[in-house]
């Protein structure tokens, strides 16, 4: 969101305080993919938001992530969310970066938030302040090192991760950014495969149902019970979920999905 405290939790480079050895933002337009998934996000059969996945995949394992790309755009006027969010985040084998801008009704103005980790360290590096959107100026700026001591990811590449595990049947948690504090993600176990209706695919589809724990406050209040459905071929694809909140569910359906041959 979480941007998710949101992933977010999901947007420019920081002018400020980005240092060179810290992986960062890379324009989506120029990131060379071999995969692209692109999600609907609704709410109450509204649709509040898109998700866009590109993917660098492992050319041993296709299911596998070496890197990825997610950027998440919120629409404006919905009750239970901040006026309107963007997030993007960039997980890589080195490390990882996370931005978002996102409204603060409070002060009338753009939050800014960044996060990023150098290469395979723990030290993680959070900055944050507001965001004049005319000329990109960043200013109020907080910047925190955090020293987690354990491996930690950025909430939306959970999206990513899920792949590997999608057919291990086994409970087991992650650990999350969310905003300056870990906290974590709980799979609690696989329901077995299923047929689902895709957006995306003309037919129906054998998929792992998964279902787990989101165990803190995320991106705009996603708490509690999730679900998801997680393609049954090789290829593993993130095709369905629902997130529990306190009314009602969001939904995430995959509705286009590009491959390179």
């Amino acid at each position: 969101m979480s941007v998710f405290k949101n992933l977010i939790p999901i947007i420019v480079v920081f002018t400020c305080a980005v240092m060179g050895e810290i992986i960062e933002r890379v324009d989506p337009e120029t990131f060379v993919y071999n995969e692209r998934l692109r999600y609907r996000v609704t709410y109450l059969g509204i649709r509040i938001g898109t998700i866009e996945v590109l993917n660098r995949q492992n050319k041993i394992n296709p299911h596998s992530i070496d890197e990825t790309v997610i950027t998440l755009r919120t629409l404006s006027g919905i009750p239970f969310m901040s006026v309107h969010t963007e997030f993007y985040s960039k997980r890589g084998t080195d490390g990882f970066f996370i931005e978002s801008t996102t409204f603060d009704r409070q002060r009338n103005t753009w939050a800014y938030y960044h996060a990023s980790r150098e290469n395979k360290s723990t030290e993680i590096i959070v900055d944050r302040g507001y965001k004049n959107v005319e000329n990109g100026e960043i200013y109020d700026v907080e910047i925190d090192t955090l020293h987690p001591g354990q491996p930690v990811h950025d909430a939306l590449t959970f999206i990513s991760i899920l792949r590997d595990s999608a057919h291990a049947g086994r409970p087991y948690e992650l650990d999350i950014l969310i905003d300056r504090s870990i906290e974590k993600i709980r799979i609690d176990s696989s329901e077995g495969k299923e047929k689902i209706d895709v957006r995306a695919f003309d037919n129906e589809t054998d998929a792992f149902h998964i279902n787990g724990v989101i165990d803190f406050e995320a991106i705009h209040g996603l708490s509690r019970k999730y679900q998801s459905w997680i393609s049954a071929d090789e290829y593993r694809i993130p095709l369905h979920a629902r997130v529990r909140i306190a009314i009602g569910s969001i939904k995430i359906e995959l509705e286009e999905y590009e491959r390179a041959k």
